[in-house]
């Protein structure tokens, strides 16, 4: 569900568009507001795959809940969500490219790029896809995904478990492939974390 690695509290996040996805169709995207306010960030091609979503709602009646990806432009357009500053070495802007080039021959333009950016930066990848969270794990990129992040609301009290459960069923009605069950699972696993802890 997290990294490994434990994420600092205040480590900027790069979202891919499977997290950012499941947090607006479910109505959600104050959670992740709370969260990571002032070091959330998008990248232009995560964008881009985000408004070929909202339009593909506009335009396909049983997609219509697509039009709820507009909370990605809004979220920007209040300034929480941010796109990364370009201002950074040149040796590490090339090596972003060349990463993002390179990620990009196995995966999708966003998740290549913001896979890129999370590595050069040491940011943390919030992301879904399970090749791509394979593949940060093998690579020493920080990553965290919708779960982890409901988990980490539960623990910061701005969701309690029972609304984290409810989102969590709702994200997998929207087409989410979680892994844990869709009744209580957020509870459940929880529950078998502490057993295993004792």
């Amino acid at each position: 569900m997290t990294s490994r690695t434990p994420e600092p509290e205040y480590s900027q996040i790069v979202f891919d568009n499977t997290v950012l996805s499941n947090f607006a169709l479910t109505q959600s995207f104050d959670v992740l507001q709370k969260l990571y306010e002032g070091r959330a960030f998008i990248c232009q091609a995560v964008l881009l795959e985000i408004q070929a979503g909202i339009e593909s709602g506009w335009k396909y009646p049983q997609l219509r809940s697509r039009t709820r990806l507009q909370a990605v432009n809004q979220a920007i357009e209040r300034g929480w969500l941010q796109f990364p500053n370009n201002n950074v070495d040149p040796s590490d802007e090339v090596l972003e490219l060349r990463l993002a080039w390179e990620y990009g021959q196995g995966f999708g333009e966003g998740e290549a790029e913001a896979m890129a950016i999370a590595r050069t930066r040491g940011w943390i990848l919030a992301t879904d896809d399970g090749k791509a969270r394979r593949f940060c794990q093998e690579n020493g990129i920080r990553l965290t995904g919708s779960l982890g992040i409901l988990i980490k609301a539960t623990q910061q009290e701005i969701v309690t478990l029972t609304e984290a459960d409810t989102l969590h069923a709702r994200m997998i009605d929207e087409g989410y492939r979680s892994p844990l069950d869709y009744d209580r699972g957020i509870y459940n696993y929880l529950n078998r974390q502490d057993e295993n802890n004792f």
